[in-house]
């Protein structure tokens, strides 16, 4: 009866902790969904901007709510890149907009800054900075799930059996 006890019992502790590690890789598979929806929020705002050389307030919602939950789920570098993007962009509707109405230095001054920041928009997408900035996070070498020691410990018996 103690011998089918502590059977039992192992079984039980085998179980509990296949759970656990169950469960660690389904929290690291939601974490990766989470992250990927706030990079491709990044991403579509991004385009946009530079498909239509401008943005709706629409637009700009869309990316706010995709990105909101980003300072919970990244460390500062994806926040601030983030911040950036909305500013820059910002940046350049508002250079766009003013130049209709001014004339001359002003104007001048204001194309420059628009082409400025449109050019670092253009940049992020075209070289692939962003995917750069979230590749820490999004990266598979930091999503993939970890092996469960038991396949492992098999295999060692098994190709100690062939050895």
């Amino acid at each position: 009866m103690n011998f089918f006890t502590l059977v039992v019992g192992i079984a039980v502790a085998i179980v509990a902790w296949l759970q656990w590690s169950v469960a660690l890789n389904k929290l690291r598979l939601d974490l990766f969904d989470r992250r990927y929806k706030v990079y491709d929020a990044a991403k579509k705002f991004i385009f946009q901007v530079l498909r239509d050389c401008n943005f709706d307030d629409s637009a700009l919602v869309e990316f706010d709510a995709g990105t909101s939950d980003a300072e919970f789920l990244f460390d500062d570098d994806v926040v601030l890149f983030l911040r950036q993007t909305r500013e820059i962009a910002w940046q350049t509707r508002h250079c766009r907009r003013l130049l209709q109405h001014k004339q001359g230095d002003e104007r001048t001054h204001l194309a420059k800054v628009g082409d400025d920041s449109f050019a670092w928009i253009t940049e992020q997408y075209s070289a692939n900075k962003i995917t750069a900035i979230f590749n820490p996070y999004l990266g598979f070498a930091n999503v993939q799930l970890k092996a469960l020691p038991l396949n492992l410990l098999w295999r060692k018996r098994s190709f100690r059996r062939n050895a």
